[in-house]
C-alpha cells in the first residue's frame, strides 16, 4: 500500500497558493524559549523554523562538492539554505508527495550546484548503494512506515563514513497518567499529523536501530525545550482542557509538555 501524506500538507500548500513563501515544514528552534502563554506572531515561528533549519545544516557539517540526500524533503527548505551557502553540491529531495516536489522544484540552482527531486517511498530509496555523502531527514522519519527499515536504507545508500542527521518526535506511553486512553491519543496523532505508524517510541531506542543497521551514533541532542514554544502556534491554548476528545496539536502538546514528548536531533556514521 502506497504510504498516504500527512493531511496539513493540504493547508501549507494552499497558503503557499495564496503568497505564503516559507518552505519550512518543522517546528521551530528558539535559542532562548518563552513561554507557552507568551503570543506568537506568524513570522516569529517563521523565524524559528529557519532556526531549525540551521541547526541540522550545522549539525550535518557539510562541505562543498558533496552528495546530499534529504528524504522527507517537504517543500525543499534545509536543500534551499544548502543551494545558497556551498558550491559545487549534487542535492537530492525525495518526497511520496508530487505536489510538494513540484513546489521544491521552483529552486534555481545556484553556485555551480545540482538539485534533483524524486517522487518515491523513504523505506524504498531508489538509489545505488554508497551514493551519497550525507542523507538528511528532518522531523519526518515517524511518519515512514518503519524507523529500522529506513534507518537500513539510509545506511546502505552512505559511502563508508557518511552521515546520517536526522530530526525525530518520540513519544513513551504516559500510562495512567495521561488524561485520555491510549486509543484516543493515537487517533488523534493519526487523524491530524499521520501516518504515524509507531507513535510510542523511547528516543534511546533510536542509536539501537541504527546499530543494526550498520551505523555509529556520533551525537544527540535534546531539543524538547527548544521547540515547545512553537505549539503557540500550531495548537495555542484555548478553553478549558483536556478535552474529550482532543485535537492531534492538544496531544502533542500536553505529552510535550509532560515531558512524554522528546524532540531530538541525532547524527549518525556509517561504519
Amino acid at each position: 500500500m502506497r504510504p498516504s501524506v500527512p493531511p496539513y500538507f493540504d493547508q501549507l500548500l494552499a497558503a503557499r497558493r495564496a503568497g505564503y513563501a516559507g518552505r519550512d515544514v518543522h517546528l521551530g528552534y528558539w535559542d532562548d524559549p518563552p513561554s507557552l502563554f507568551v503570543p506568537c506572531e506568524l513570522e516569529e515561528f517563521t523565524r524559528a523554523q529557519g532556526r531549525l533549519t540551521e541547526r541540522i545544516v550545522e549539525l550535518a557539517a557539510l562541505a562543498a562538492n558533496a552528495r546530499v540526500l534529504d528524504v522527507g524533503c517537504g517543500l525543499g527548505g534545509t536543500l534551499d539554505v544548502i543551494n545558497a551557502r556551498l558550491c559545487g553540491m549534487a542535492l537530492t529531495g525525495l518526497n511520496i508527495d508530487a505536489r510538494q516536489l513540484r513546489v521544491c522544484r521552483e529552486i534555481a540552482p545556484c553556485l555551480g550546484n545540482h538539485l534533483d527531486f524524486v517522487e518515491a517511498d523513504a523505506c524504498h530509496l531508489p538509489f545505488p548503494a554508497a551514493c551519497f555523502d550525507h542523507v538528511l531527514c528532518v522531523e519526518a522519519i515517524f511518519h515512514f512506515a518503519s524507523r529500522a527499515t529506513f534507518l537500513t536504507e539510509a545506511a546502505r545508500t552512505l559511502r563508508a563514513g557518511g552521515r546520517l542527521v536526522l530530526s525525530d518526535i518520540a513519544i513513551r506511553d504516559p500510562g495512567l497518567a495521561s488524561p485520555w486512553e491510549p486509543e484516543v491519543t493515537e487517533n488523534a496523532l493519526r487523524r491530524d499529523y499521520g501516518p504515524w505508524p509507531e507513535i510510542w517510541f523511547d528516543a534511546g531506542a533510536l542509536a539501537v536501530l541504527a546499530q543494526a543497521a550498520g551505523l555509529t551514533l556520533l551525537t544527540i541532542e535534546d531539543w524538547s525545550r527548544e521547540t515547545l514554544p512553537g505549539y503557540r502556534v500550531t495548537a495555542p491554548l484555548r478553553g478549558p482542557e483536556p478535552s474529550w476528545n482532543p485535537a492531534g496539536g492538544e496531544a502533542m502538546r500536553w505529552l510535550h509538555v509532560n515531558g512524554w514528548l522528546s524532540y531530538v536531533a541525532a547524527v549518525f556514521a556509517r561504519v
